[in-house]
């Protein structure tokens, strides 16, 4: 009996030990629950809030980039950032003529890497108050700080999106929930 209790103490005291070292972090963003545990793509399928990003990354065929060993920087847009879009343009870019377009429209939102908000405050501080990052289609992103201390991203049209929701932690990178969608050039 001493030796079943001692063995119950043993495998209890190792399972609570291995939940204290565990590094899978979770976060509730708007109402739904994300997990480090979890690839981009499996994180932004679960947020109602972005469902028309995931269902353009699944139109474009761009789930399997989503969900690879990264590590990536997703600048995500909410529902209500691509409420903004002027009347058929999103229509227009999910018709399978416009293919090409629409991957370009979604990868104008990643970056290679993992950057957290406090990397790009800091590229910013470093390169006289703004920093450029190049997207995974090729288009650069302007961020600076504007005068409330929010992450302000600029497109190359001069489209500007602020970083609403920062640093969402990932198997694969870190997800960035942005205001408004960041249109590449040739949109």
């Amino acid at each position: 009996m001493k030796k079943l209790a001692l063995l119950c103490f043993l495998l209890l005291s190792s399972c609570l030990l291995f939940a204290q070292n565990s590094t899978v972090k979770t976060r509730v963003v708007n109402g739904y629950v994300m997990s480090s545990a979890k690839n981009v793509i499996q994180n932004i399928d679960s947020a109602k809030e972005l469902s028309t990003f995931a269902s353009a990354i699944k139109a474009a065929g761009l789930t399997d980039t989503f969900a690879s060993a990264g590590p990536v920087t997703v600048l995500a847009p909410a529902n209500a950032a691509f409420a903004k879009l002027p009347a058929g343009i999103l229509d227009t870019l999910l018709t399978p003529a416009h293919l090409q377009a629409l991957k370009n429209l979604i990868l104008n939102h990643v970056v290679v890497g993992s950057l957290t908000a406090k990397d790009i405050a800091k590229q910013i501080r470093l390169n006289n108050g703004q920093a450029t990052l190049t997207t995974l289609s090729g288009t650069k992103l302007t961020a600076i700080i504007d005068a409330n201390r929010n992450i302000v991203l600029t497109d190359e049209n001069g489209g500007k999106s602020i970083v609403a929701t920062f640093d969402i932690m990932q198997n694969n990178g870190i997800l960035d929930i942005v205001t408004a969608v960041l249109l590449p050039k040739n949109n």
